[in-house]
């Protein structure tokens, strides 16, 4: 009787295992170069949307105390966010970095647009360029 019960046994793992071989990730598809091309679009059609853009970068040395980097920056997200902050790098005219600016808000819709002014940390006759260094938000 135990022969049989171990001849059942190896039948069902046998057929068990015939079963889940065409499940394996072995297994081969194909796709058609329209399907492929179809695929390729739908992935470039949802690249992901920015969170933050920003736009009308200028430096301001206007005030004779003190330079500001102005600009907007847009909430492209759906919820709102109570903590953004735009931070840039300052540089004099051989390409060193001679300080940062930033500006920070609290409360941005979503959609909404915030036109901020960053402090700079430099003399202003010593700023060559600037640039956007991140984007925090929360």
């Amino acid at each position: 009787m135990d022969i049989l019960k171990t001849a059942g046994a190896i039948a069902a793992t046998g057929a068990l295992a015939f079963a889940l071989a065409g499940c394996s990730s072995g297994a081969t598809t194909e796709t058609t170069a329209s399907e492929a091309a179809s695929t390729e679009a739908a992935s470039t059609e949802a690249a992901p949307v920015e969170d933050y853009t920003v736009s009308d970068e200028t430096l301001d040395t206007s005030n004779p105390y003190a330079a500001y980097i102005t600009g907007t920056l847009t909430n492209n997200k759906d919820t709102d966010v109570s903590y953004v902050q735009v931070e840039y790098v300052l540089y004099d005219a051989d390409g060193a970095q001679i300080g940062t600016a930033l500006a920070n808000t609290n409360n941005l819709k979503a959609g909404g647009s915030w036109k901020y002014e960053a402090y700079v940390t430099a003399d202003a006759a010593s700023i060559a360029s600037f640039e956007l260094a991140e984007i925090t938000g929360f």
